[in-house]
């Protein structure tokens, strides 16, 4: 890894100041972006527990319509299903957006409605409408997961900017910053020390007397 050089900065009085007050506004820049860097590994967490509960209501909602589809296939058979008519299902989905920390976040929610079948079905059958009913909750259940999980894609994408923005700060910013510093007051003593010295020396020799 090549170290990256020192910059020349002129050891004045001024220049202290100036190094002081940069240290005191990059802190600061610090600070911000810490409490926005916790503030997002929070919201996060909090998605992470919703996506955790939300997968496994799909989940369930996926295991009733696999037993439901069984139990219409031992009633009917796979040539009837087959035959029977579709249903008509009307959905409205609705999105909703909202901005946390500047970062976009997408809730979705459907309404559903079971239509009309295709055409008429030559008996109604009990097994292949609780079918049919598993359908809108578990839809449901989708729209929502499949919004949340969009939505920690950005928020852990903004996290790892803000993260590495915070590293920079505190590994790069900051001790190049404490390093001039350093020098700027450690050239500054050095040049009291002269002047003292120089004074000193002007005494001793009764210049001025």
């Amino acid at each position: 890894m090549t170290a990256v050089p020192e910059r020349e900065i002129a050891p004045t009085r001024i220049a202290l100041l100036e190094l002081l007050d940069e240290r005191r506004l990059v802190r600061e820049g610090y600070e911000l972006l810490d409490e926005r860097r916790m503030l997002l590994a929070a919201r996060i967490l909090r998605g992470l527990q919703d996506l955790e509960r939300q997968r496994s209501e799909l989940a369930a909602h996926w295991d009733r319509l696999l037993q439901r589809l069984r139990e219409a296939l031992g009633a009917h058979g796979l040539n009837d299903l087959e035959a029977w008519p579709p249903a008509t299902l009307n959905v409205v989905l609705t999105r909703r957006v909202e901005s946390v920390l500047g970062v976009e976040i997408t809730s979705a929610a459907i309404q559903t409605e079971v239509g009309s079948a295709a055409w008429p079905a030559v008996s109604s059958s009990s097994a292949i409408q609780a079918c049919i009913d598993t359908v809108p909750p578990l839809l449901t259940v989708a729209a929502s997961l499949a919004a949340l999980e969009s939505s920690l894609l950005r928020l852990a994408e903004e996290y790892l900017r803000t993260e590495r923005r915070t590293r920079a700060i505190e590994n790069v910013l900051l001790p190049e910053l404490e390093t001039d510093l350093r020098n700027v007051e450690a050239a500054l003593e050095g040049l009291d020390q002269e002047e003292v010295v120089r004074v000193h020396s002007l005494r001793t020799s009764g210049w001025g007397q």
